[in-house]
């Protein structure tokens, strides 16, 4: 229950955040460097203040969140909103799922469920780039997923010291590869609400491993697929019809077949 509390609250921050990096014109690992400064101060504020600190798992984190970020820019580029979200959140808790358990009848049909689901949305617009780049989105979703999991369950990381850590780790690493900061700032007010939603997000679904399992997780934030394709309806005003509804409806049922 305390799980299932934590993931509905993620899912709600996650959707919206996406939702708002849709609209954001600077894209790139430039944009991803404004929101880790954003946060900054807050991630030294917490590394003073923790008692122990795991280094570099964290930092392989970060370069899994930091891929993962800048994919996810270049995907909704390419794709609408609607096409892109469900996408890159369905397919993630199925690859999750046939890494970290040993495969069933029903794990192969939901994952057959879910990459038809994907061929239903792309039919109404085809976008084949953005449905490679959604699925790379997932991939990399489901690797951080998988290590953060470890990190936390088994290496015994402080949540609070590894989220900064890694949001630390990030800003410095892209202030020394990219370029284009002075462009980024520009976009500062659009950058404060992700930075801040962003951790929000991922803070409760890395609390969340504390209380179930990573595959249980991963498929709980399957509710994040829902969300993103409501908003993408209701504030974009992106097209629905009966193939994309039909479409996001697979994936769904999909990752809840996966999940039994």
């Amino acid at each position: 229950m305390i799980a299932l509390a934590l993931l509905t609250a993620s899912a709600c921050c996650h959707a919206t955040w996406n939702l708002l990096m849709k609209s954001v014109s600077t894209k790139g690992p430039a944009f991803v460097w404004l929101c880790g400064l954003v946060t900054l101060p807050l991630s030294v504020v917490l590394l003073l203040r923790a008692s122990s600190i795991t280094w570099w798992p964290a930092l392989v984190s970060m370069a899994l969140h930091t891929l993962y970020a800048v994919t996810l820019q270049k995907a909704y580029a390419a794709a609408d909103f609607a096409t892109v979200y469900p996408v890159s959140r369905g397919s993630a808790p199925v690859l999750v799922t046939l890494v970290a358990l040993a495969p069933s009848w029903h794990v192969y049909a939901g994952a057959a469920l879910v990459f038809a689901g994907i061929l239903l949305m792309d039919r109404v617009q085809p976008h084949t780039r953005g449905i490679a780049l959604g699925l790379l989105v997932a991939t990399c979703t489901a690797a951080y997923t998988l290590w953060d999991a470890y990190a936390i369950t088994t290496l015994h990381a402080d949540l609070l010291s590894y989220l900064a850590v890694g949001n630390l780790a990030q800003v410095v690493v892209l202030s020394l590869l990219v370029r284009g900061h002075r462009a980024a700032l520009g976009e500062w007010r659009r950058a404060i609400p992700i930075a801040i939603l962003t951790p929000a997000s991922y803070g409760p679904v890395l609390l969340a491993l504390s209380y179930a399992s990573v595959s249980t997780v991963a498929v709980g934030r399957t509710l994040n697929v829902v969300i993103g394709a409501l908003l993408g309806f209701v504030v974009l005003h992106e097209r629905v019809t009966c193939t994309r509804l039909a479409g996001l409806g697979a994936v769904v049922a999909g990752v809840v077949l996966v999940s039994i």
